[in-house]
């Protein structure tokens, strides 16, 4: 096994006019490499959130990529600002520090539901931060190391968390 070293999250992609907030646990050593969220080509995450929302074509860039997002209401961030892990796997995460979440959704107070990217980050999101009192729903890992379920129906779980309680375009009924 390598040996576990200490790892930083990235700052949250969001502005004032998000109103969802996908958290991840940790980025993985591609995106660490890269400096980019959901770097991995065989992470799912790109392609579940285009299709989720109905787009077919993923940008080829990064900053298009968060355009795109940004453009819906949809935010990114971590549960970790910094643990120990070996390797890309959430369940080697070891003395881990959480993200100032609470602060965040003080400083944007559009966001009123949170995706839980994955078991780890929906348990670690509970743990932490059990009274937000902004409601946060898991939805399936866009981990290629979850593979219980397909691509078709993690896009279809993300699509039904993504679109409870809004309108088109991403924007919150009046």
């Amino acid at each position: 096994m390598a040996s576990a070293s200490v790892l930083n999250s990235f700052e949250p992609v969001i502005d004032k006019s998000s109103e969802l907030l996908v958290l991840g646990t940790l980025p993985g050593p591609e995106s660490l490499r890269v400096g980019q969220y959901y770097a991995n080509p065989n992470n799912q995450f790109w392609r579940i959130i285009y299709s989720a929302l109905d787009e077919t074509e993923v940008s080829p860039t990064y900053p298009g990529k968060l355009s795109f997002l940004l453009g819906r209401g949809i935010a990114l961030w971590d549960i970790f600002h910094s643990a120990e892990r070996a390797g890309a796997l959430d369940a080697d995460i070891r003395n881990e520090l959480p993200n100032d979440i609470p602060g965040l959704l003080t400083l944007f107070p559009r966001i009123c539901r949170i995706l839980l990217n994955g078991r780890k980050a929906a348990s670690s999101f509970h743990r932490y931060f059990p009274d937000t009192g902004i409601d946060a729903v898991y939805v399936p890992s866009s981990s290629p190391a979850y593979a219980k379920k397909s691509l078709a129906e993690k896009t279809e779980e993300w699509r039904a968390a993504i679109m409870t309680n809004r309108q088109p375009g991403g924007s919150q009924p009046q």
